[in-house]
């Protein structure tokens, strides 16, 4: 059984890497966010004189965030399934191997079972 320690432990590694999938997101966020912004704005002033058009870039932006908050989610609980796995795969080589359950073999049959109407009995 997994002590309270080890258990503790283990959730804090798991809430570690999922920590960094966020930041690894958010920097992801951060190139593909800016390269939108570079690649669709060619004057800022447009935007200060145009807010319509600022509305009009926001779908781009909201697809980034999807994408972006289904590699955090995959990302984290690919890191948990991973952790969880290998703690289990440990604890497993820590306990003994367990003897296979022998059964004896079966009881002969008693007589009234061997002589019956359909097992030789003449009439």
């Amino acid at each position: 059984m997994l002590a309270w320690r080890r258990a503790f432990w283990k959730g804090l590694i798991i809430f570690l890497w999922s920590a960094l999938w966020s930041i690894a997101g958010m920097l992801v966020f951060l190139l593909l966010g800016s390269t939108l912004l570079v690649n669709l704005i060619n004057d800022p002033q447009q935007i200060i004189d145009n807010p319509e058009l600022a509305v009009s870039l926001m779908g781009p932006f909201i697809l980034v965030i999807l994408v972006v908050g289904v590699f955090i989610g995959i990302a984290t609980y690919a890191s948990a399934v991973k952790v969880i796995t290998e703690t289990a795969i440990e604890e497993i080589k820590k306990t003994q191997y367990m003897q296979p359950f022998s059964m004896p073999p079966p009881l002969p049959p008693t007589p009234t079972e061997a002589v019956g109407p359909d097992k030789g009995e003449n009439h």
